[in-house]
């Protein structure tokens, strides 16, 4: 998969985590599109960067 589709997959996968008729389904859509994004960027964590 190129990262277009990559990228076209965490949307719908984002997509549905806002659809979902009740928290447990929203909780599970958010966790999968949180996998998709780590897998298409790496890290999800905060960068912090210094001006020195």
């Amino acid at each position: 998969m190129n990262t277009l589709q990559e990228l076209l997959a965490l949307m719908r996968i984002e997509e549905k985590a806002r659809t979902c008729r009740n928290r447990t389904e929203a909780q599970q859509w958010i966790r999968r599109a949180e996998l998709a994004r780590e897998h298409l960027w790496g890290t999800t964590e905060a960068m912090h960067f210094s001006s020195h």
